[in-house]
């Protein structure tokens, strides 16, 4: 039996490998749009006068943005130009974050694959621009079930995130673990719950990683770490399996569950979170999961002292990538 071909186009080349890893552990022939590395934001001579232009006579610190895209822009035209070269034809094209793509990227893609799908894994407040693609698109998932009813006149459907199948096993020496950006809410709802665990009395390992502007150094912070080169995904898994407890810290934009809530199904993390939607969803238990505004925190001692409650793969197996991709395929 011929294997399905895939031509998978993502921009974040950190979590793509991820996916292409499992795309081919499944036995799927994918191929990698963005297969060459994506050039960082190096500028040539004219853009750097461009850039100074803008930032210091003009006080435009947003054209440096401008010009990253254009630079992204000739990037796909040498990646869309390597692929025509191939004349492939493919089964499924498969699109994360189509908004972040350009549009003759999309193009190219719908004209050489049977059937189009594309998964937001950012709620359409941040990413509509994907909508404006939707004609190329036989299917476009979000994961913020919110979208649907906010935009009525788009055939959109519902998904969430996956995981990844991981055989490996760690003994969990980290108590507390959050890796993301650096902004304010994260400081402080970080420091209020690190304010609240320290007053328990107990020598808790605390990993509370944020990634911070080279040029605006933070000043320190207890129990968290600053720091400026962000972590790969791979990275950012082995300290998951290393991790207790994971703190997640809902988007304001968007209800949609990140990617740690579905790791945390691999590694049998505990959950505190802000995002009170999970309530609905079929793999909560509130052993596992604390739900709090970060303000007050009722019950998380106790809900520390309980111990992991072990899902059935009944529930679980649907969000596995294995099953999860044949689900946006349409393969059952």
């Amino acid at each position: 039996m011929d294997r399905i071909k895939v031509l998978f186009i993502y921009r974040n080349k950190n979590i793509a490998k991820k996916f292409i890893e499992h795309f081919t552990i499944n036995n799927y022939e994918v191929y990698e749009f963005y297969g060459n590395s994506i050039p960082k934001a190096k500028l040539n001579f004219w853009q750097k006068i461009e850039n100074y232009f803008h930032r210091i006579i003009l006080k435009n610190k947003k054209q440096i943005h401008k010009i990253e895209e254009r630079n992204f822009n000739q990037h796909s035209k040498h990646e869309l130009l390597r692929l025509k070269k191939k004349k492939l034809k493919f089964d499924f094209c498969f699109v994360i974050r189509g908004d972040l793509v350009p549009e003759f990227v999309i193009k190219y893609g719908h004209s050489v694959s049977t059937k189009m799908v594309d998964f937001q894994l950012d709620g359409l407040s941040v990413s509509s621009k994907i909508l404006d693609y939707h004609k190329y698109f036989d299917d476009i998932f979000v994961f913020d079930e919110n979208d649907i009813s906010q935009y009525p006149n788009y055939p959109l459907k519902h998904t969430t995130n996956c995981f990844f199948e991981d055989g490996s096993n760690k003994n969990k020496e980290i108590d507390f673990l959050y890796i993301g950006v650096n902004t304010e809410k994260r400081k402080q709802d970080l420091s209020s719950i690190h304010r609240f665990l320290e007053s328990l009395n107990h020598q808790y390992n605390y990993q509370f990683l944020l990634t911070q502007n080279q040029y605006r150094k933070e000043s320190p912070i207890d129990g968290i770490t600053f720091f400026e080169k962000p972590l790969s995904y791979e990275d950012c898994l082995s300290l998951s399996r290393n991790a207790q407890c994971v703190i997640d810290l809902k988007r304001k934009e968007h209800d949609g569950l990140s990617l740690r809530f579905f790791e945390a199904l691999v590694y049998k993390n505990k959950i505190i979170t802000d995002n009170f939607s999970v309530k609905k969803y079929d793999f909560y238990h509130p052993n596992n999961i604390y739900i709090t505004d970060f303000n007050s925190f009722d019950g998380l001692e106790n809900f520390l002292k309980l111990p992991y409650h072990n899902l059935n793969h009944e529930i679980t197996d649907k969000y596995n990538f294995k099953y999860w991709i044949k689900n946006i395929f349409g393969l059952h």
